[in-house]
């Protein structure tokens, strides 16, 4: 299979006037002849594609390499499909192309603007996904990002429609703001963790790279932060969860998530485990509601490298706290990985008048489901560490 010929000729083809330039690649192998190094082979979309065109790459089967074909759609603001032995290729096919009859938005891009309509240079960080995608029929966009101050603030976003300039502005109040909606930044977590996967696995393009690499290691130590605080696991860190798992213990902690991402984020490139890692990292960038990938709301879910379907059930997601089971007590995420033994600064029993006190301090902020766990809470209240004795049955 000549990969990186085949996109060369496609690729610098002029296209026809008035439309947007479109590859769809379809592959059912690993490049083998010609040029095959991946990391040549990426870089065609970015430097030999002259009339920008987006390629839509298609694996058949598990014989591609997963983390190729993602980047060369994604470096083309196109989409990546993965066709299963089982699955019909003319449907997977079918359904991208009644999805191109458009775009309704191409070369979209985001500005940011304060109340004045003047450039508001850091007042957001973070914005996912940092290069927009072109939309077409029935696209939804969703960015989530990081506000740094209160201050109202401005977003247009614009691109081109049939030839002419077309924008969308949208303004943003934080006087009502509120952690009702407390799900949302749990999706910005999902999409940073899967962004900071991904990077992970494009390095392991480089012939010799290990996590023992300093940008690797800064990666892994980002990821481990992101996915104890908001509890959000994947297949790299599922073991955090596990009983026994000193979660305290930094250094262990990080040599095992470093030694789960060098076997299978780095290493494993083609094949069934290196398929079920694009879907995972998929259905977490994809993620739109409370409930969005393959789990959310009050679990984690996520496919195994043989394809099935694994669901973590002692770390619980509740409004906008993650809580982890150890030794049959639910534990803050806040504080779970700060000491073996956590002691707490007060005990509350179930139904005394603390209890109700604390109980509607919590629902006037919309966390009263901390509470509804079964079995006993140790969670951060008012900087205070406070355990909730539950009844036993």
């Amino acid at each position: 299979t000549n990969i990186y010929d085949a996109l060369m000729a496609a690729l610098k083809q002029p296209p026809t006037e008035g439309m947007l330039p479109i590859v769809l690649f379809l592959t059912d192998g690993l490049p083998t002849v010609g040029n095959t190094s991946e990391v040549a082979i990426r870089e065609i979309v970015v430097k030999s594609n002259p009339y920008n065109r987006r390629v839509f790459t298609f694996g058949v089967g598990f014989d591609v390499n997963a983390p190729l074909l993602e980047k060369i759609a994604q470096e083309s603001r196109a989409k990546s499909e993965f066709v299963l032995p089982k699955e019909d290729v003319e449907v997977k096919i079918g359904k991208v192309f009644r999805g191109l009859s458009g775009p309704i938005l191409a070369d979209t891009k985001l500005e940011v603007l304060d109340k004045d309509g003047d450039r508001a240079i850091g007042r957001v960080r973070d914005i996912l996904p940092s290069k927009l995608p072109d939309l077409f029929e029935g696209d939804q966009l969703v960015l989530v990002g990081q506000f740094v101050s209160k201050e109202p603030i401005q977003f247009t976003i614009s691109g081109n429609y049939l030839g002419k300039e077309r924008s969308f502005k949208f303004t943003f109040e934080f006087d009502k703001a509120d952690v009702r909606n407390g799900f949302v930044s749990r999706l910005w977590a999902s999409r940073k963790i899967a962004e900071l996967i991904d990077l992970v696995r494009q390095m392991g393009a480089e012939p010799g790279v290990t996590t023992s690499n300093p940008k690797i290691k800064e990666l892994v130590d980002e990821i481990i932060k992101l996915s104890t605080e908001f509890g959000i696991l994947t297949e790299y860190t599922a073991f955090l969860a596990q009983e026994g798992t000193e979660l305290h213990d930094h250094t262990v902690v990080r040599e095992m998530v470093g030694d789960r991402l060098q076997s299978r984020a780095v290493s494993a490139r083609s094949g069934m485990g290196a398929v079920n890692q694009s879907f995972n990292m998929e259905a977490m960038k994809s993620a739109s509601t409370a409930t969005g990938g393959y789990g959310g709301g009050y679990s984690n879910e996520y496919l195994d490298e043989n394809m099935q379907r694994v669901r973590i059930t002692n770390v619980q997601q509740v409004n906008d706290r993650a809580y982890y089971n150890k030794s049959n007590r639910w534990i803050d995420s806040r504080i779970v990985d700060k000491d073996k033994d956590i002691k707490p600064d007060k005990t509350i029993e179930f139904g005394s008048k603390e209890y109700f006190e604390l109980a509607d301090k919590l629902a006037k902020e919309n966390r009263q489901g901390s509470i509804a766990l079964k079995g006993d809470v140790l969670m951060q209240f008012e900087g205070k560490n406070i355990l909730i004795k539950m009844p036993n049955n």
